[in-house]
């Protein structure tokens, strides 16, 4: 009996154990988040890059001297510190224990060397540069930046390596916003010998080489892999989830289904599949809640329905569709409760920002006929180019018939986002819908890039140009930072009053992903923390 009784107790503890690897074995822990996105995106070279879609990829490779935090207040990042005393000269210090991800670049150890102020004088300098699509962002801002964009200069005045760890910025003029300029995520810094000959061929595609959390591997047309960086000089925010896969799938539907299958566990939901996914007023439906987190975040955006003020001059035409124009009924339509409703081209959520429009007076079809009454419109049909992105084309269906009803000839054209943007940069589309992803922090240069006369036809598609306004907008470089952010709003209401554009509503992005995981946090930026996230145990 108690040999029985001991070879029983045996087998038993013995297929406990079976069991429990077995389970353990089922479920294992992901050593890899996949995230689908809709395109390969363009060279992840961040002079070139334009599209901000782009940007879920790049900010985990590369950042830049300053960042923001999930509430879009001003951070450290690769900068410690910083100072100025006349708001004119800045200087920044440069940590000591940031690396950059090891390459060949640095020699034949392929080790990541410590990175240093003179990294930051070439990565600002390029950044001056005509090869820059960015340069538009500091070229009125840092001293000898648009002599350098012009060929006028080897060298850019205001930047300059005091030490291996300090760097001067010396401005134009005071301008108590520059750290708001610097948080852009076009802005990053990279190592001086990327802008080497040799390496010209391979940057942003075979090599990319930042400070980020996670360092490029691999990269073809439909896969991109970055691996953890475990030099990170952040400690506090270092990856956890060994290996991050991009997946491109362009197909929404497919992209979807992959999701379910479990070929992808993180997405971006498009407005094509808000009907799939959402319920209106309800949120999202429950076989998609059971199966993933589901978090919305608001970045810096504004979408609208821009006129060319050389071609659309009667302001009280535009008053009259600005009146006419229910907002509110487009955002309910098609957009499932996703997006706000502005009216303004200052989004919510930028430094000390200050609401101009009163959104429940927006629409008043009383006013816009009475506008139309004093314009000089005669029904000659005025052309609408929509495109194939963020509901483009549903939302001049819903503005045509409500401009119909107004008795306004509205007639729609559609071509592709590329082309759009290519019209209203020659200046040949009188009306044009079109979404802006802003990738600055602060309304003083919001409005100064969209609105001063200097900045036609881009970043100025209107053509917007007022004398008094460019004085105004001038005179906020030399205010303090509170007296600024008022002055703002002010200029903005005047400006709005003109009807340059029809703004509509700030749209906040959903994104789904599977229950393996958990703590993804985006920034008003743009910015995926992907390496917050964490796996999780069963």
């Amino acid at each position: 009996m108690p040999y029985f009784s001991s070879w029983v107790l045996k087998l038993a503890i013995l297929l406990l154990t079976v069991v429990a690897v077995g389970c353990s074995k089922q479920t294992p822990v992901p050593d890899k988040l996949v995230i689908g996105i809709e395109a390969e995106p363009e060279r992840l070279n961040p002079l070139t890059m334009k599209n901000p879609k782009n940007f879920i990829i790049a900010w985990q490779i590369y950042e830049g001297l300053l960042g923001l935090d999930d509430k879009g207040r001003i951070i450290p990042a690769i900068a410690e510190k910083w100072e100025t005393s006349d708001k004119r000269t800045w200087r920044f210090h440069i940590r000591r224990n940031v690396r950059f991800h090891d390459d060949g670049m640095f020699g034949s150890s392929g080790r990541g060397r410590q990175v240093t102020a003179h990294d930051v004088v070439a990565s600002y300098t390029a950044f001056c540069s005509p090869a820059a699509y960015p340069a538009f962002l500091l070229m009125d801002s840092i001293a000898g930046c648009a002599d350098y964009n012009a060929g006028k200069s080897k060298t850019v005045e205001g930047i300059r390596a005091i030490d291996d760890f300090t760097v001067d910025i010396n401005l134009i003029k005071p301008e108590p916003f520059f750290l708001n300029r610097l948080t852009s995520p076009w802005i990053a810094i990279f190592p001086k010998e990327a802008l080497n000959k040799e390496h010209k061929e391979a940057w942003g595609l075979d090599t990319a080489v930042g400070t980020g959390p996670y360092r490029l591997v691999s990269r073809g047309d439909t896969e991109i892999v970055l691996e953890r960086n475990p030099d990170y000089w952040d400690k506090s925010q270092s990856a956890t989830i060994p290996k991050l896969v991009f997946r491109v799938i362009k197909s929404d539907p497919v992209r979807l289904g992959e999701l379910k299958k479990g070929g992808v566990d993180l997405m971006a939901l498009p407005i094509t599949l808000y009907p799939a996914v959402l319920e209106q007023g309800s949120g999202v439906k429950s076989d998609y809640n059971e199966k993933f987190h589901s978090i919305t975040f608001a970045t810096f955006n504004s979408h609208m329905l821009g006129f060319n003020l050389l071609n659309v001059t009667d302001l009280h035409l535009r008053r009259a569709m600005s009146y006419g124009l229910d907002r509110k009924q487009i955002a309910k339509e098609l957009f499932y409760g996703l997006a706000d409703v502005t009216g303004g081209t200052v989004p919510p959520g930028t430094n000390g920002y200050m609401p101009v429009m009163d959104v429940d007076k927006l629409y008043d079809p009383e006013l816009a006929r009475e506008e139309l009454k004093q314009s000089k419109y005669q029904g000659e049909p005025i052309e609408l180019l929509v495109h194939d992105q963020m509901g483009s084309e549903q939302i001049g269906q819903l503005f045509q018939a409500q401009m119909k009803a107004l008795g306004i000839n509205v007639q729609l054209t559609k071509l592709d986002f590329n082309s759009v943007i290519g019209r209203m940069v020659k200046g040949d589309a009188p009306m044009y819908s079109m979404y802006f992803d802003y990738v600055l922090s602060s309304p003083e240069p919001i409005l100064i890039n969209l609105f001063s006369s200097s900045k036609r036809p881009v970043p100025n598609f209107w053509q917007f140009s007022d004398p008094a306004i460019d004085e105004e907008l001038e005179a906020l470089r030399g205010m303090a930072a509170e007296e600024a952010v008022k002055a703002s709003a002010r200029i903005e209401q005047q400006i709005m009053e003109q009807a340059p554009a029809l703004f509509l509503f700030r749209l906040r992005q959903m994104v789904l992903y599977s229950k393996r995981f958990e703590n993804l946090s985006v920034t008003p930026h743009g910015h995926y923390r992907l390496a917050g996230m964490r796996a999780v145990k069963d």
